[in-house]
């Protein structure tokens, strides 16, 4: 036990003096910030969206744009005619002009153009394509003799609300923030625990590679066991992980109770005590799954190189989650996704996210738990035999399906 315990020292202080460390476990809750507190400073801030520069209009209209002037100034964006269209796209090249409306004679017949030097400024054309569609309504209406009052009944939407049932037929509304609250929190969790468990999964392999390289390990082998030396590695990492999570987690507390009634901007509901406690105990299980297999393939490894290949398997069931977050937050009841929350190399990331989006039975939460840390005995158990093979192998870059035929060696 103290010589697990030396290896389990050794590695933490390796880690937490590295400046990566330090780094990311300041930039985490930033992340955490960014994702969750500022798209709602900026829905409850809208002008802080608008352009502080001049919108050109290129038009021979004046009642067009006069009217076009009005509602830009009504927004706190400032109009600006220009009587020259090559001179007005220089200058939104040259980002003196934040875009140029150019409106022809024979409008609404012929298209409306608005000039970016982006393309991006979705606010904005948004707002005068919205400008525009409003005038050519009341210029078809006298067209076509219709008033305004038939024109208004024409073109009134009747209501239409989303509705959340709960627990005793409890409703809730739901609206378009509430999906951008739960997409943004469930970016910065899944992006959270892929990038911690990748790093410190790397972390572990290449440790093992370089001290196989360097025959430190044969030295280290004669005083302790391969199994010890294994497992002192993935515990001392994992202790700086939790001290991660809980430097991230004190910042959630913080964001929860304080940050966020300080700039009075409304909290996904995502984000909450329950879900922080969620996201360590997931990290927790991801990482001493994944953490196994590093350590095994490192061991197998013959350099940092063939670490990588030996690794993809790994790195694939990761990015796996990632690339189907939007399917997953839309429907994360779906036959698929509830096979991925149980398949162990997804479980932790694909049931987290489930449990943000919409909380599942508490049977499925179980025995996904209960897949999840079945796997991390069964990972621990056959990372353990390999590792106690290849660490001493040399001279020979095994393939993978070679490596795993090592589980069998006694």
């Amino acid at each position: 036990m103290r010589k697990l315990q030396a290896v389990i020292i050794k590695e933490l202080k390796a880690v937490t003096a590295n400046k990566t460390f330090v780094i990311t476990t300041l930039l985490g809750p930033f992340l955490i910030l960014a994702i969750t507190v500022l798209p709602g400073l900026l829905t409850s801030n809208p002008d802080m969206n608008k352009p502080n520069k001049p919108v050109a209009i290129y038009t021979s209209m004046n009642d067009i744009y006069e009217r076009i002037a009005r509602a830009l100034d009504s927004q706190a964006i400032p109009p600006l005619r220009t009587t020259d269209l090559s001179e007005g796209k220089e200058k939104v090249l040259s980002e003196r002009y934040a875009g140029l409306l150019e409106i022809p004679e024979a409008w609404p017949q012929e298209e409306a153009r608005f000039y970016s030097s982006t393309g991006m400024e979705a606010i904005l054309y948004s707002m005068i394509n919205e400008m525009l569609n409003s005038i050519a309504v009341e210029w078809h209406s006298k067209e076509l003799g219709l008033t305004p009052e038939t024109v208004n009944v024409l073109l009134s939407k009747p209501e239409f609300r989303v509705v959340k049932l709960g627990k005793d037929m409890k409703e809730e509304t739901k609206t378009s923030d509430d999906y951008l609250g739960i997409l943004f929190t469930v970016l910065s969790f899944v992006m959270m625990i892929y990038m911690t468990v990748l790093l410190y999964g790397q972390l572990i392999g290449r440790s093992v590679v370089q001290e196989k390289t360097s025959k430190t390990v044969e030295i280290m082998l004669s005083s302790l066991s391969p199994r010890e030396l294994m497992f002192g590695k993935i515990l001392g990492l994992g202790i700086a992980g939790l001290i991660q999570y809980g430097v991230w987690f004190g910042m959630g507390i913080a964001l929860i109770t304080f940050i966020g009634p300080a700039l009075n901007v409304q909290m996904p509901q995502a984000i909450s005590v329950n879900n922080f406690v969620w996201l360590i105990v997931f990290f927790i299980l991801a990482f001493f799954l994944y953490g196994a297999g590093y350590a095994a393939m490192g061991a197998a490894a013959e350099d940092e190189h063939h670490l990588g290949q030996l690794a993809l398997p790994l790195i694939i069931f990761l990015i796996i989650p990632m690339v189907m977050i939007s399917p997953m937050i839309m429907n994360p009841n779906s036959p698929f996704v509830v096979i991925l929350s149980y398949f162990p190399m997804t479980a932790p990331i694909v049931m987290l996210v489930r449990i943000l989006v919409h909380m599942p039975p508490l049977w499925e939460i179980a025995l996904s738990l209960g897949i999840i840390i079945s796997s991390v005995i069964g990972a621990g158990f056959l990372g353990a035999k390999i590792f106690r093979v290849g660490i001493l192998m040399y001279g020979k870059r095994p393939k993978l399906t070679e490596v795993l035929h090592w589980i069998r060696i006694k």
